[in-house]
């Protein structure tokens, strides 16, 4: 169980990677809940996800590199959840270069169509004067 959770989630890369929206959205049940490091505090919707992904792709001039490190999983039933700090590097289409570490919390639901995630939660590390930590 874990180990079909633990490749979904590395399976984002390569689809980031290639800024392949359509795969990243099938991933997402049609009422996932989505709380975003960037735009709305809090979302619902597959739709919303993909408006997303297709802006934040859009941003970029060149490829994403993601990666991602500290990946922990938990199964059980019929949920489970996972953990992550993901890089982002890449240069934006005005030159700006991102270089940035993002925090992760995904849900999932096991449904007839196999695990989808329910729950996304996305933050930037802030320092105390409210600037991104590294």
């Amino acid at each position: 169980m874990t180990a079909a959770l633990t490749a979904l989630v590395e399976s984002r890369v390569a689809a980031v990677a290639a800024k392949d929206v359509e795969t990243l959205v099938a991933q997402y049940a049609e009422d996932v809940t989505l709380f975003d490091a960037l735009g709305p505090l809090r979302d619902t919707g597959r739709d919303v996800e993909r408006n997303r992904l297709r802006a934040w792709f859009g941003g970029y001039r060149t490829a994403i590199d993601l990666r991602i490190r500290d990946l922990e999983v938990v199964a059980g039933g019929d949920a489970g959840f996972a953990h992550f700090v993901f890089q982002v590097r890449g240069t934006m289409t005005d030159g700006t270069e991102v270089d940035m570490a993002v925090r992760a919390t995904i849900g999932f639901r096991r449904g007839e169509d196999g695990w989808k995630i329910v729950h996304e939660h996305s933050s930037v590390p802030l320092t105390p004067s409210g600037t991104p930590a590294g």
